[in-house]
Formats: structure tokens, sequence, C-alpha cells
């Protein structure tokens, strides 16, 4: 029976709704205009690719093709953040290709050689490795998309470039030469609109909220506006224009007034239309849709992986239903005679890579199978067309321009341009095209048999486990920033308010996620929220109002008072 505490709480706070799975399966997730960097994305493996034709190295596009996703990588962001950005993940592609093609020429010297079939496990357990480690990583640090999707995906492929004589070091050069030209490509606007992401984004926010006031509400303009507001807060943060919850550039102070409007627009539209608050996998974590303040900046790096180092966390879990998942799908694969355990993996891994709950994920598993068997059939298109050369770049470049287009609006057409990608890496215009779509369909099979056996299986009491863990968080960045404010000004405690937000963010993000798959268990868990939330936001809205006086001990007792109320 539910007591009084707990009906208040839903009273102020009201679960958010469960999802509708063909809603979830239709949905395009933001409003944004891709085709700039969908342009500069096929630019980038054009060019260095008609380099490489012109000296008569037409091996190479492929792997040119490979470096070209990291114009991926950088569109969104602020130019003064994208170069970082992309550098990191130029470094890891590089990295992740040059030595798949390694593992890859020790397991085809063997397979050549008459060796066992199951000598390309080598190739899935390394990509299993990187899937792994991949997963723990973006969940921990809050990537947005496509996480390390891409980076696996390539690094996998690489394996089986042996099997067409190229060696290791060749892979990798090629491939330092197409992330260089994305790095250059990705980066020339800055010459001509140095703010021009954050003012698109924030521009793109304005709009996607003006759709969602002016058409029928539905979920899919709710999740548009959603999305947009947050990364338009993003984008401001990471372009140095907010930090501390305040601007700090006011020059660009309109940017972030439109911005609030905008998020101020998006609250007011939720009340008329009764929509909750909605639990996303791809929003970032600097965005409360329920607050109309300027949000802090994220926490460091570090700060970010060691409060993920618990076997409770959700990055945690995540990396173990990956490693499950892959692992089994590769094993089985390969026992059943199919040749790109990579390919295995890499499927598991785009159906679990950012732990979602159940009935997403699931969507994600059939996105992923849709998607393969349209893929495939593109790839047959161009291998019955027999491209090569100049067809065949044109190729490439028409599939890295659908891939940036779709990425983070729908995963089932994404995977429709990236599938031609993974298959041209793996050599197989050289294969009956039967014999592929047989064998890659068996495989994204079994990813999507052994992803739903470990999404709704394995762990089921962890949800519970990490919300837990993230109360107490909370009330310890509660703690942490009380016991600064007794020595300085709110203004010099940022850090502690950074990263009391980032604890109140996700300890909301995991709420509603135990309420997607176990709504009861939220239910119980519900009045803890809400007295966490308020208390916390309380005092966050209590130091920016307050921001560069020093507090009183009466001051900071009070706020204790509360912090003590909640912990009871």
């Amino acid at each position: 029976m539910t007591d009084q505490r707990t009906l208040d709480a839903v009273e102020k706070e009201p679960l958010p709704e469960r999802p509708n799975p063909w809603r979830l399966f239709t949905t395009f997730h933001s409003s944004a205009p891709r085709w700039p960097g969908a342009l500069r994305a096929a630019t980038a493996v054009t060019v260095p690719g008609a380099i490489a034709l012109a000296l008569g190295h037409e091996n190479a596009i492929v792997l040119i093709a490979s470096g070209g996703f990291i114009v991926i990588y950088g569109e969104g962001h602020p130019y003064r953040s994208r170069i970082k950005v992309m550098l990191i993940a130029a470094l890891m592609l590089v990295a992740g290709a040059t030595a798949g093609a390694f593992v890859g020429s020790v397991m085809w010297e063997q397979l050549n050689a008459g060796g066992s079939q199951w000598w390309l496990m080598l190739s899935g357990m390394f990509t299993v490795l990187l899937a792994t480690i991949g997963a723990y990583a973006q969940n921990a640090l809050q990537l947005r998309p496509p996480g390390v999707f891409f980076i696996v995906m390539v690094a996998g492929g690489s394996t089986m470039l042996a099997r067409s004589g190229l060696n290791p070091l060749e892979v990798g050069g090629w491939a330092i030469l197409g992330a260089a030209s994305a790095i250059l490509v990705g980066m020339s606007g800055a010459l001509v609109h140095p703010h021009g992401p954050e003012r698109q984004a924030v521009i793109t926010a304005d709009k996607a909220v003006a759709n969602f006031e002016e058409a029928e509400p539905t979920i899919g303009k709710h999740h548009q506006a959603q999305t947009a507001v947050s990364d338009a807060w993003s984008a401001l943060g990471d372009a140095g224009i907010i930090s501390g919850g305040k601007v700090v550039h006011p020059s660009q102070r309109h940017l972030v007034e439109r911005t609030q409007d905008a998020h101020r627009r998006l609250v007011v539209r939720n009340s008329e239309v009764g929509y909750s608050h909605n639990n996303d996998d791809d929003l970032g974590v600097l965005f409360d849709e329920q607050r109309m303040v300027i949000p802090h900046t994220r926490p460091s790096v570090m700060y970010r992986l060691t409060r993920s180092a618990n076997r409770h966390s959700h990055a945690y879990i995540t990396a173990e239903k990956v490693f499950i998942a892959t692992t089994l799908a590769a094993l089985v694969g390969v026992s059943l005679g199919f040749d790109r355990p990579d390919w295995a993996v890499v499927s598991a891994l785009l159906m679990l890579q950012w732990g979602p709950d159940r009935v997403p994920g699931q969507i994600r598993g059939i996105h992923r199978l849709v998607g393969s068997l349209i893929g495939i059939g593109l790839f047959g298109i161009f291998q019955y067309f027999e491209v090569s050369g100049w067809t065949l770049l044109l190729a490439l470049a028409f599939c890295q321009f659908g891939a940036e287009i779709f990425v983070v609006k729908n995963y089932a057409i994404t995977v429709v341009f990236t599938t031609p990608l993974a298959l041209l890496m793996g050599s197989s215009l050289t294969q009956p095209l039967g014999e592929v779509f047989v064998a890659r369909t068996g495989e994204v099979f079994l990813s999507i048999v052994f992803g739903s056996l470990a999404l709704w299986l394995w762990r089921p009491n962890a949800e519970r486990q990490n919300h837990y863990r993230l109360l107490l968080r909370c009330q310890k960045a509660m703690g942490s920033l009380l016991g600064a404010l007794m020595v300085t000004t709110p203004e010099g405690a940022k850090e502690e308010r950074r990263d009391l937000q980032y604890e109140l963010l996700s300890e909301r993000r995991s709420v509603n996620s135990l309420a997607m798959d176990h709504p009861d268990d939220a239910l119980e868990v519900w009045a803890d929220h809400v007295d966490v939330q308020h208390s916390g936001y309380a005092m966050l809205d209590f130091c920016n109002a307050h921001n560069d006086e020093e507090l009183s001990t009466t001051q900071v007792a009070e706020l204790a008072d509360d912090l003590k109320r909640v912990r009871r």
C-alpha cells in the first residue's frame, strides 16, 4: 500500500511515462540540420581518396574512408572543443585500425596455413575487448552518440584486411591520411564562422521548441525539442560561454538568453500537454528539463571515470552486458561456420552500448536487424555494378554522407549506410552475395538474441542498487558543497556546485530508468528521489542567488538542516 509521503512525492513530480515501442522505432531523435556535416564527411573521404587513386592505390580508399569517420565525432561541437575531440577520436581510430590489422595478420597467417576455424576468435576477442572497454568509458564519461561504435567497427573490420594482402603499417598510414583530412575539413568552418556551431545549436533549439508549441503534441516533437535544448546548453558550455551557472562571455549573452527562453517555453509547453520528464540515453548531462537556470558545465574526465568505478554503476553494468553478449555472439557464430565474429560483436555493441532500458534496447536490436538487411541490399547494388576505383570512391562518399545525416536521428537508417562500409572493409566484394547475406544476417540475429538475453536477464536488480548508490552520492556532494561554503563564497565553490548538479542529474536519469523497467521499485524510492532533488537544487539555487557573498554560519547551518532531513 502506498504511503502518504510517496503520494505527495508523486503529486509533486509524476513518474515518467513508459515508452511506446512503435514510437521509439519511428521517432527521429534530432531536428538539427545535418547536411553541412554530411557534406564535410563526404568531402573528407573524396579528396584524399582521389589522391590515392591518382597515385595508383585503389585498395587504400576504404581505409581512408574509415579515417573519415572522425568528421562525425566533431560535428556539433564548438570549434573550441572540436579540435580536441577530433584529435582524440583520430588517435583511437588509427590505433584501433593498426592494432586490428596486426591481429588480423597473425590470424590469417594461421588460417591460410590450414589452421582451425577457431583462429577467427582472435578477431572476435580483440573486438570484444575494445567494445567492453569502450562501453564503460563512453557511459562513464557520458559521451554523445555515436560513442565508440565507429572506432570499434573500424578496428574489428581491420582484422579482415590482411586477407587482401595489406600490412598493418599500411593500414595505419592510410587511416592517418583519412583522419587528417577529416580534421582539416571539420575545422575549416572556424575560419568563416568561429561561433557557428553554438549559434546553430541555439537556433535549432529555438525552432524545435517552436515546432513543439505549434504542432499537435507528440512524443517525437517533445523528444526533438528536449534534445535540441540539451545540445544548446552543451554547446554553450563547451564554447566557454557559460561556466559556474553564469555567463562568462558577455559578447555572446544573446545566445544564452535565447536558449533560456527556449528552455522556459519547453517547460511551459510540457505543463500544458502533461509531459513529465523523459528518460533518454542520448541526452547529455548538463540539462534538467524541469529547471530554467543556466546549468553548470561537466566535471573533469577523471571525476567521471572514477565515480563509475563501482560494480553497481551504470557504466560497469553496461560493460558487463556488452562483454557477455558480444562474447557469446562471436563464439556461437564461429561454431556455426560464420567468418566475421567482429561483425557479430559490433552488432551486439550497437544494441547495448548505452546500457539502454529494456524496451528501447530491444527496439535498437530491431533497428540493427532492419538496417542491416537493407544495408546488405545496398551493398548488393554496389557489387552488382562492380564498383571499383572512382565508382567505389563515390559509393564510399555516399555512405559517409548518409551515416552523418542519420547518426543522431535514427539507428536503423544509420545502419543502412554503415553496413556497406563495414562489408567493404572485410573484402566482401569478392565473395558471393548470397553467402555474405546469409552469414552477416545470421551474425546479426545471434547478436540480437544474446543482446536481448543480457538486456533482460543479467543482474536484474542492478538498477535499484545503482539508484541507491547515486542517492548517497548526491548526499555526499551536498555535504562537500556545505564544507566548501564554510570557508569560501559560492563563486569559490564552483567545482563542488558543478559536481552536485552532475550527481543530481545522474540520480534523476537512474530513477527514470528504474521507472521504465521496474515501476514498482521506482515507486518505493520516489519520495527519496523527490526529496534529494528538491534539497540539492535548493542548495544550488541559494548559491546562485548569493554567488559573491560570504555566507554566515547561520545560513550554512540552515542548508545543513535540510541535508540532515534528507538523510533521515
